[in-house]
């Protein structure tokens, strides 16, 4: 993984945007629908809220699992960099997921500050390599993590906290890569400077 020194070195260096905000007034205070009522906030690809995920701002849960390389990863693997981590279930995922899966990783390692982890159930089909980090795992970290459906994608702080959840990347297959990327910058600003 890319040095967390890095990400600190650019994080001070970048220049942080201003806003003016106009004073308006207040409105008269409303009851609020139940939680259950309200739409699920998003950032460009990515559920923000626990209303599309329970665990979403809570903590990755602990896992160990063996690499594609053989070495062993942990959840504290990936303290220190922010990282999406894929879900993938039992059956061979269709081509599809797999084109997008291959896409998202090509974007990513455009970014040094971000990491991208598959944790699959089986793995590649018939010797298939697949060009993206690799987990394979019987289910256990899935189960763990509690995922809705699967495939589904984590968007993991560098704190290990779950900042962002989504699901298929074949489902919108006409938005592309390019919303979950941008998402990932904007989850990352608005983690930066909250408002």
């Amino acid at each position: 993984m890319r040095a967390l020194l890095i990400f600190f070195a650019l994080a001070a260096c970048s220049p942080q945007p201003t806003a003016e905000v106009a004073a308006v007034p207040a409105a008269p205070q409303e009851a609020s629908p139940p939680a259950s009522t309200l739409p699920s906030a998003v950032i460009d690809g990515w559920e923000i809220d626990q209303t599309a995920y329970t665990k979403l701002n809570t903590q990755l849960p602990a896992f160990s699992a063996t690499g594609s390389g053989g070495a062993t990863l942990t959840s504290e693997s990936l303290r220190g960099r922010w990282t999406i981590l894929g879900l993938w279930g039992a059956a061979p995922s269709p081509a599809e997921e797999a084109s997008f899966a291959a896409a998202l990783n090509s974007a990513v390692d455009q970014d040094p500050d971000l990491d991208l982890l598959i944790i699959h159930r089986t793995g590649p089909a018939g010797g298939e390599v697949w060009p993206w980090p690799l987990v394979i795992d019987d289910g256990k970290i899935a189960t763990a993590i509690g995922a809705p459906a699967l495939p589904a994608y984590l968007l993991v702080g560098p704190d290990l906290t779950i900042e962002g959840y989504r699901g298929a990347l074949s489902a919108t297959p006409e938005d592309g890569i390019k919303p979950v990327i941008r998402g990932v910058g904007e989850v990352r600003r608005q983690i930066a400077a909250p408002l």
